[in-house]
Parts: structure tokens; C-alpha cells; sequence
């Protein structure tokens, strides 16, 4: 009985410690009208980092702020394919050590806040060594000078004795944000961690 009170005192911890943080934010990452990182207490299934009733005044507001450039949520994600000469675990590895990549090893089972980074819907883990990677998490990318915060999606397979490398992202804002520029300054980074 004392290790079942243990582990509610801990929960009930770290759900006050993850709202007293500043969890309940309106910087959330929204696609095709779904919450990419909000988060649902597992028991009660009640928002714990979230207002569902302010999403569609965030995409408002967000449209709001750039003014006249309207900025649709088709120019904002984006997509691109390419080949490697590198075999697929080659690739992968460069990959993960360019965009900081994080898979299940890289996390504390025992840290609560492992626990939740591992339930966003941003971070996504799977591979088979040497035929399959498929990743998912945040990164950083710098364009015309300012770092933008966006969720990248990649997937590795192996192609013959090389590689093909499909690549997803979304921005999490959409402040200054050019689509076209991130799409190239994207491609060429994932070149130069490739050659």
C-alpha cells in the first residue's frame, strides 16, 4: 500500500511541477486542426497543457500576424526526397548526430519528464538497422538570418547499396517565416550531413 501511495504522491508531483512550469502555454504546434503537442492526462483523458477551446483563436491570431502575407498551412509544411551512396545505417547515423535525433536510449525511464517528452506527438522512434529508420522530434534551422523552431520527420531506407532519405516539416510558428527558403536551407543541410 505504500508503494501505490508512492507512486500517486510522484504523479500528483509531477503533474503540479509540469502546470506550475508554465505547461499550460499557448505555443502549441497544430496540424490539420489536431494538437501535434498537447498532452492528455492518461487517466482522466482532460487537457493538462492545453485550452481546447483556444486552438482556433491561435490559428486566427497566428494568420493575424502576418499581416497581409497570409500564410496557409500547405506553404507552412513541407516535404522532399533524396538519394545517398551512403548505406542506410551510415545515413542514419549522420542524420541523428546533424539534427540531435533522439531515440528511445536517449531517454530516463525513471524522469518523469523523459516520460512526458516521449508522449508528444512530435517525437516518434522506430528502426531496423540496416534496412529502416524512421524519426521524429523537434530541431532548430536558421533562415535569412533568424532560428526557426520546427518538428522534422525522417525516413531512411536502405536503396540498393545506397539510401533514400525522405524528409517532412512543419514549422511550430509561423512568425517570418518563409517555406520556400526553409524547404532549401533544409535540403542542403541534410547534403552536407550526407556527403
Amino acid at each position: 500500500m505504500k508503494g501505490a501511495k508512492r507512486v500517486l504522491c510522484w504523479m500528483g508531483l509531477g503533474v503540479a511541477v509540469t502546470l506550475v512550469a508554465g505547461c499550460a502555454t499557448q505555443d502549441h504546434l497544430y496540424s490539420q486542426g489536431r494538437c501535434l503537442t498537447c498532452i492528455n492526462n492518461p487517466v482522466t483523458g482532460e487537457p493538462v497543457n492545453y485550452d481546447p477551446e483556444q486552438q482556433p483563436a491561435i490559428e486566427k491570431d497566428a494568420v493575424a500576424a502576418s499581416g497581409d502575407q497570409e500564410v496557409s498551412a500547405s506553404s507552412r509544411h513541407g516535404r522532399f526526397s533524396m538519394a545517398s551512396p551512403l548505406d542506410v545505417d551510415t545515413a542514419y547515423a549522420r542524420v541523428r548526430s546533424e539534427f540531435g535525433f533522439r531515440s528511445d536510449a536517449d531517454f530516463n525511464p525513471n524522469s518523469n519528464s523523459d516520460q512526458w517528452a516521449m508522449m508528444d506527438n512530435a517525437w516518434h522512434f522506430d528502426a531496423t538497422p540496416g534496412a529502416f529508420y524512421q524519426m521524429s522530434d523537434y530541431a532548430r534551422q536558421a533562415v535569412n538570418g533568424a532560428e526557426h523552431s520546427l518538428v522534422l520527420k525522417t525516413q531512411i531506407q536502405r536503396d540498393g547499396s545506397g539510401s533514400r532519405i525522405n524528409v517532412e516539416y512543419l514549422p511550430t510558428t509561423s512568425a517570418g517565416y518563409d517555406g520556400d527558403a526553409m524547404g532549401e536551407a533544409l535540403e542542403e543541410r541534410f547534403r552536407m550531413a550526407l556527403r
